[in-house]
């Protein structure tokens, strides 16, 4: 498994890793289906992941 996050190069959060941006911003890339978006889904998917596992736990 890679552990090394991307980095945004581009726009406003430019050097940024993709685990640290805002949902917003990753949803938008999207949408749009920026040239990047493979990234953002990847996190968006990271993210859900992650807060599925958290709610299972607790039942």
């Amino acid at each position: 498994m890679n552990t090394e996050s991307p980095i945004c190069d581009f726009g406003l959060h430019r050097g940024e890793k993709y685990t640290s941006l805002p949902a917003s911003f990753l949803n938008w890339m999207v949408e749009i289906d920026h040239e990047k978006c493979a990234f953002a889904k990847q996190e968006l998917l990271r993210r859900e992941t992650a807060a599925l596992k958290s709610c299972s736990k607790r039942n």
